[in-house]
């Protein structure tokens, strides 16, 4: 009768052994379907977390880098046609000063301070001018810088002519090539648009700058609304994203 020998560490282990010996009666072993369905569970937990942290990185860059606009009318035609998605940097005019020929966009209030909507339309709108999308009213202005703080502008002639401290200034980018005959600015303008009167033409006052939409006969500008405060520029439009054909600098 042979004596049985106690196992040492070097005796075969069975599959019982390696898997932590048998299952005391009721325990369940966790399958590989059960840990995946576990795991998925996990990914939808985290899933609202990430999207809301995606949504506060998103604010944050249209609130302080860039934000991407939509372009509703014509007053900028040829350089920006109506549709057209323009990609815009918040960063220059904080650490330097607007200059004539930036496109920039403007805050709504210089034409006085928008209706209060709904929360909800309110926040429709947001999202949507997070995505550079349209929110059904002409919300966001953007025209070109024609002259800063100090100079002397004036507009006149037939076809009208740009002068500024009396030099003239081309203007390739004026819609039809030249403007035969929108609304002029001269001396005769100043008192009314709140701006000095000089020689034959009109100062610019500190902090202010004068802004035309390129398609003269069809924008409402500087020249109804007077020189815009420096602190209402939302930034400088320099892209134009959508549609593909369009794609390029402005």
């Amino acid at each position: 009768m042979t004596e049985a020998r106690p196992r040492t560490d070097d005796a075969p282990v069975s599959s019982e052994d390696r898997a932590g010996g048998p299952s005391e009666p009721g325990e369940r072993v966790p399958t590989k379907k059960k840990q995946r369905s576990h795991s998925l569970v996990a990914q939808l937990t985290e899933l609202p977390i990430l999207i809301l942290f995606a949504f506060a990185i998103a604010v944050l860059i249209k609130t302080f880098l860039v934000q991407a606009f939509f372009i509703p009318s014509e007053s900028m035609l040829p350089t920006l046609q109506i549709g057209d998605r323009v990609l815009v940097e918040k960063l220059s005019y904080r650490f330097g000063e607007p200059d004539q020929g930036d496109v920039v966009v403007f805050a709504r209030s210089v034409f006085g301070e928008a209706p209060d909507e709904p929360w909800l339309t309110d926040a429709r709108n947001f999202l949507r001018e997070l995505l550079g999308l349209p929110t059904g009213l002409e919300e966001d202005y953007i025209k070109r810088i024609v002259a800063v703080e100090g100079d002397v502008i004036a507009y006149s002639g037939k076809p009208r002519r740009l002068t500024i401290d009396g030099e003239p200034v081309e203007e390739p980018y004026i819609h039809g090539g030249e403007d035969l005959g929108s609304s002029p600015l001269t001396q005769r303008q100043c008192k009314g648009l709140r701006m000095e009167s000089v020689d034959e033409g009109c100062r610019v006052p500190a902090g202010k700058v004068f802004v035309m939409g390129d398609n003269r006969s069809n924008s409402e500008d500087s020249r109804v609304i007077g020189p815009i405060d420096e602190d209402k520029i939302v930034g400088n439009a320099f892209v134009i994203l959508w549609p593909p054909g369009d794609f390029g600098g402005i």
